[in-house]
């Protein structure tokens, strides 16, 4: 029997209305300023200064993502478990206490590396600027915290300003001020707009979630329980070796390599990440659903038949967009990214073959299982970056990029393996 017209819109028109894919669509909506801020940041710094700064800023930066998620210690992320699970606008005492005593440690292990620095000298033009990124790390660990609790809320909108559009739209926001209105030219005026652009969203931070919640009074909930650690132990050492994973590549390449190449590789990073739209989308609107239903199967299994279908169509789509336009793209950056073509290539097709596995990583975090994962993870990912190191020898950025592209698909392949074996239930496209 044919099918009608209206039956054949019926699963898109589902979609549209499904009130977690509208979340997501508003958050790609972010992540595209995001990414556009991103673009012009990055233009303005190679064609204010050069591509060589431009290399010594994303070394800076990585060292500041590195630390900001090692010293987080994994907490953002069970926040979103709790309050999703709960939807409580209660903080229990605990968890006040349990976030000064992150914040605390930050602050005690950015001073040690900055005295560190300091006594051995080695405050100098270039470790100036690693210092000004390493002073914003405990800033951003108190805004990573905050975005975690409005995440399990479901406040995508805050969440993805705080944890994805926010820096680097403040930092290109306040660098256009100090270039172009205090006419402060030089390079260093980069790592002073970043550190500002962080102390600013903490402020923004703490205003939403002072909106949002209100510390309990009850003497009763002091205590960190009991299962927290066991529980949070392993999201820390995921979290670690995500990030790892995603800023390691290029701390690892600023050492291998010169600051002009760090500079070609970031940028066909960037370009790549559109690929990623979707699929961090999805990740963040159905982190909060996953726990929700990790009790309930057949609900898991609808919501993650969905997140699959939307993130791989989409991904495949940009993948064959930057197949065709990829030079183009890399123009806009400057004509001497016209050679890392292939980089970008390598790089774009592991971001869509991962997407084919969809959101089996999340999964696991928001189902309890991600003790079964953490060793293989953990093996991929150094597995990757070893092969990326030992191939950027000879290849450059293009060995990190095989390296890089690898552990991609390699990660969300098990991952999606892990969750077949344990909750039966397919996370991948077919």
């Amino acid at each position: 029997m044919p099918i009608s017209k209206s039956n054949r819109f019926l699963p898109l028109t589902s979609l549209l209305k499904d009130k977690n894919q509208q979340k997501s669509f508003l958050y790609i909506l972010i992540r595209g300023v995001s990414i556009i801020s991103n673009y012009v940041f990055s233009i303005l710094i190679i064609n204010l200064f050069s591509k060589e700064d431009y290399g010594t800023y994303v070394y800076g930066l990585s060292i500041f993502m590195l630390l900001s998620v090692f010293l987080k210690l994994g907490v953002d992320i069970h926040l979103v478990k709790i309050f999703s699970e709960f939807k409580s606008k209660i903080i229990p005492k605990w968890i006040g206490l349990l976030e000064r005593k992150v914040i605390y440690l930050a602050i005690a292990v950015t001073a040690c590396i900055t005295s560190l620095l300091y006594l051995t000298n080695l405050i100098d033009g270039f470790n100036l600027s690693v210092v000004l990124f390493i002073l914003s790390v405990p800033f951003y660990v108190k805004v990573l915290l905050n975005s975690g609790k409005l995440r399990g809320l479901s406040k995508i909108i805050q969440f993805a300003f705080l944890n994805i559009a926010g820096r680097i739209l403040i930092s290109l926001v306040v660098f256009v001020i100090l270039y172009y209105l205090f006419s402060y030219k030089d390079p260093n005026s980069i790592y002073f707009a970043h550190l500002i652009s962080i102390v600013v969203l903490l402020v923004i931070s703490l205003f939403w979630t002072s909106k949002s919640f209100e510390f309990s009074k009850d003497l009763d909930d002091s205590k960190i329980p009991d299962n927290f650690f066991s529980y949070n132990n392993g999201l820390l050492l995921k979290s670690y070796i995500t990030v790892f994973f995603l800023w390691g590549d290029r701390f690892l390449l600023s050492i291998i390599s010169n600051p002009a190449e760090v500079a070609q590789y970031d940028i066909c990073l960037k370009i790549a990440m559109l690929i990623m739209i979707v699929t961090e989308a999805l990740k963040s609107t159905y982190a909060a659903v996953f726990a929700k239903h990790a009790s309930e199967p057949e609900k898991l299994k609808i919501d993650i038949r969905k997140s699959t279908r939307v993130g791989f169509v989409v991904s495949l789509t940009i993948f064959m967009f930057i197949v065709f336009f990829g030079k183009f793209l890399l123009g806009l950056f400057g004509a001497e990214f016209e050679d890392s073509y292939f980089i970008l290539l390598t790089i774009s097709l592991g971001y869509t073959m991962s997407t084919f596995f969809g959101q089996a990583d999340n999964v696991l975090e928001m189902c309890g299982l991600i003790k079964h994962y953490v060793k293989y993870y953990f093996i991929i990912i150094f597995l990757s970056l070893g092969l990326g190191v030992a191939l950027s020898f000879n290849f450059g950025a293009l060995g990190m990029s095989i390296g890089f592209a690898s552990g991609n698909f390699l990660f969300q392949a098990v991952a999606s393996y892990i969750v077949k074996l344990k909750i039966s239930i397919k996370t991948s496209f077919l």
